[in-house]
């Protein structure tokens, strides 16, 4: 599966307790501009009506970072911008009418800390690292499918 997403509202705020020419705090931008994943699925079927689990691997590509002052310096940032992790996720799906079905499902998707590097410049923050953790993801998805072919069995 892979989504488009047009993320733009992961702003954090970084302190420094220690005063500086630039000021102690600064904010970082980081949002995700893409996702991708690769599921199996495992499920049971009653007539028309089935419930599944799937699991698998995922990918989330964002934006370079970048990090600024109160004051309107910008520093340059530095880092893989693609983060990898795992999903997993649960779903139900009901083929209602002829070739046609409807499905909801719920992911979750857990993503691996990341670090990123300022690049060179004055106190506090040039030469400094951003680490991000907790940047999990959670969907719900529903839909409707049209199977052109008959169903298996019928």
């Amino acid at each position: 599966m892979f989504d488009w997403a047009p993320n733009t509202q992961n702003t954090l705020t970084i302190s420094n307790p220690v005063p500086a020419p630039l000021g102690s705090s600064a904010t970082a931008t980081i949002n995700s501009r893409w996702l991708t994943t690769v599921t199996g699925k495992l499920g049971y079927a009653w007539d028309r009506l089935l419930v599944y689990g799937k699991g698998g691997g995922a990918w989330v590509g964002a934006n370079t970072p970048s990090l600024t002052t109160p004051g309107g310096v910008v520093f340059p940032v530095s880092g893989n911008s693609t983060n990898s992790g795992w999903t997993a996720g649960i779903g139900i799906e009901w083929a209602f009418a002829g070739n046609w079905s409807a499905r909801a499902e719920y992911d979750f998707i857990g993503l691996n800390n990341q670090a990123f590097r300022v690049g060179p410049g004055p106190a506090p923050f040039g030469g400094d690292f951003i680490n991000t953790n907790n940047r999990n993801i959670q969907l719900l998805t529903v839909g409707f499918n049209y199977k052109f072919g008959g169903w298996w069995g019928y």
